[in-house]
């Protein structure tokens, strides 16, 4: 797949300096920060690994986000009018059959069920028909439903569908802050309106549901942490996760940006020690993640979704691919009518050919980053890859500070790895895994 940014431009602003860091100096260099020598075997914890199948439910979307991820499937000035029709809503009988047929590929014991959009909810009658010819069904595995949602549609999902919305294993949840911030770039949602359907969700709901922001120029990662926090208070939410923007345009003032997301997080690590001192470790599971990461040395061996290595199929609109955000026109199978899955010859490796061109295997926290998602990396110009990069350096050194802290409340709470694991690290495949 070839990256939407020049390769000699990329080459030529790896080689200049990058922000300067009071503690860790160029952050454009590859070490400047580094992963330590573990303080404990990788054997302290075991994952438990899902399989996926990720389904596009609709295209169909009442939030008109800032900086829509599927507008990076798409070039040109007429991206709406390439959207319209690009894909018809999942037809539940066809799409049944294909992952009944692509499931025994999968070595897990439990497969997850992923339905994204758009909106999911706003096909919310072809998920039920999808729960119900799959939930007949005698299967060799746990099969569970994930849904990812903005949440504004959640009261009409429950009067029409109560059962199916307590089957839900997992929600995942987009609020971008509190109602300001949140209201000004989700522009058709509503956070007040959001927190009633949370409030009818909670007397519904079976399962966890994490709360997902998405990062912009100019957005305040700890407004996003307080409406964490009070959605937990109040029983509404259980997880919390953040990652930058997929975007092609680079952060207009870039060393402002990375000191005030520096701050935010520093003040979100200073309130996770606090809770972890009273015995409690708050479940922000990629900060839990790379945490186990920091202790035990672990490398990822793959980019976070490990698009790579086959790890999931996504299906949209009748076809297969690999990621279902990377450009659409690059499907690596299709459906037949009847649900028969066809895949035609394809090298998953071509995904990340980027990450020679960054030098990440060389970098300090490439075993914990893998890479970064390949949508950014595809579809961003130079600038801007390199300006995640010298984020992710600071995000893994500033939780680097914290670990002998960190350490030392874990072992006085006997709260050990496994539990971290488990009560939250668990879910960052669920996400973009890296922020």
């Amino acid at each position: 797949m070839k990256p939407f940014y020049d390769p000699s431009q990329l080459r030529t602003l790896r080689r200049k300096p990058g922000v300067i860091h009071p503690s860790f100096g160029d952050l454009n260099r590859l070490t400047a920060v580094a992963i330590p020598e573990p303080m404990y075997p990788q054997s302290a914890y075991c994952e438990q690994p899902f399989g996926f199948v990720h389904l596009s439910v609709t295209e169909r979307c009442n939030a008109r986000c800032e900086g829509c991820i599927n507008a990076l499937s798409f070039s040109g000035d007429s991206f709406n009018n390439q959207r319209k029709n690009h894909f018809s809503d999942v037809v539940p009988e066809r799409d049944a059959e294909a992952i009944l047929q692509l499931l025994p590929g999968m070595q897990e014991k439990d497969v997850v069920i992923c339905l994204y959009g758009g909106e999911p909810l706003m096909a919310i009658d072809k998920i039920e028909r999808l729960y119900r010819i799959l939930s007949t069904k005698e299967l060799p595995f746990n099969l569970r439903f994930m849904v990812y949602t903005n949440g504004q549609l959640l009261r009409e999902a429950i009067e029409r569908h109560g059962d199916l919305m307590s089957y839900i294993w997992l929600f995942s949840l987009s609020i971008d802050g509190r109602e300001t911030q949140h209201n000004k770039i989700r522009v058709g949602t509503d956070l007040a309106s959001i927190h009633k359907n949370l409030r009818l969700l909670k007397d519904v709901r079976k399962g966890p549901l994490l709360m997902w922001s998405t990062l912009r120029d100019g957005q305040s990662l700890f407004d996003c942490f307080e409406e964490f926090l009070e959605l937990k208070e109040n029983g509404f939410a259980d997880h919390f996760f953040w990652h930058w923007v997929e975007t092609r345009k680079p952060f207009q003032n870039y060393a402002a940006y990375i000191a005030k997301y520096e701050e935010d997080l520093r003040r979100i690590m200073d309130n996770y020690v606090h809770t972890l001192s009273r015995g409690e470790a708050l479940s922000i599971i990629h900060i839990n993640e790379l945490i186990l990461y920091l202790l035990t040395g672990k490398k990822r061996g793959t980019t976070g979704c490990g698009v790579e290595v086959e790890r999931n199929f996504d299906i949209v609109g009748g076809k297969i691919y690999a990621c279902a955000d990377l450009p659409l026109s690059e499907p690596i199978g299709h459906i037949e009518d009847n649900g028969t899955p066809h895949f035609k010859p394809y090298n998953l490796s071509l995904f990340t050919t980027y990450k020679s061109d960054l030098g990440c295997y060389e970098c300090g926290v490439h075993n914990y980053c893998g890479g970064r998602c390949p949508v950014q990396a595809l579809a961003s110009e130079a600038e801007g890859l390199i300006q995640y990069c010298q984020l992710i350096r600071v995000h893994v050194g500033v939780v680097m500070d914290y670990i002998p802290q960190i350490s030392e409340l874990l072992a006085a709470h006997s709260i050990t790895l496994q539990d971290l694991y488990d009560c939250s690290a668990v879910f960052a495949q669920f996400t973009d895994v890296t922020p």
